[in-house]
């Protein structure tokens, strides 16, 4: 995209504003355009927001704050007033059903606080790039081991990175592709899928797109 980055905080804890603010000013691709701690405000700031372009690219909110609407529900109301704007969620939450809750109202991506900072700099420029949903492998690995029972044993066999290499081949990127957005190798990538056509039991790369989209990981 031309330009910088426009982002929105809304979280309602001091300590993790004042963290994100500290690392993502330094960044000269991204602009803070405002701070709020509760949705209702946040709302507002878009509602008052005139033009066709989004007043912010990006919002990363916590899921619940003590006071005012719920992250997830900030997710439902903005989709009327800016739905071309990105929310990412940064939780405390690593309860399975917030994440899939999250994942079914079309949210851009889903962090834990627990993990590094670092980490929100990441979605915010991969949900701009791609413009496809981004999760940690920590978040994913909860995702997925929560839907074991509902999955065919030959997933439940595949590792966090496996399963990110396999998302990204349905979605017909390359290995030089797959290598820069994963940080990886090209031979690691070639590692991986050569260790999910035998744990799959497939033949091609096409045997692994189309597993993929059957069993819904794409």
């Amino acid at each position: 995209m031309k330009g910088k980055i426009k982002v929105l905080l809304l979280d309602d804890h001091k300590v993790v504003i004042d963290g994100l603010l500290s690392l993502l000013r330094d960044d000269p691709q991204i602009e803070i355009e405002e701070v709020f701690t509760n949705g209702e405000e946040a709302l507002q700031f878009f509602k008052n927001g005139t033009g066709k372009e989004p007043l912010v690219d990006v919002v990363v909110a916590d899921l619940r704050m003590r006071r005012g609407i719920s992250g997830l529900e900030f997710v439902v109301q903005l989709r009327s007033v800016s739905p071309r704007t990105r929310v990412i969620i940064l939780s405390m939450s690593e309860d399975p059903k917030d994440i899939h809750a999250a994942i079914r109202l079309g949210v851009s991506g889903y962090l834990f606080k627990s993990q590094d900072v670092d980490l929100v700099r990441k979605a915010i420029y991969e949900v701009i790039r791609d413009d496809r949903p981004y999760m940690s492998q920590e978040v994913l690995r909860t995702f997925v081991d929560s839907q074991e029972e509902k999955q065919p044993e030959q997933i439940r066999q595949l590792t966090a990175r496996e399963i990110e290499v396999l998302r990204l081949i349905a979605q017909e990127f390359t290995t030089a592709e797959i290598a820069d957005k994963l940080n990886i190798s090209e031979a690691t990538v070639d590692t991986h899928r050569r260790n999910m056509i035998q744990k799959l039991k497939v033949k091609s790369i096409v045997g692994l797109a189309n597993f993929a989209i059957r069993n819904g990981l794409v």
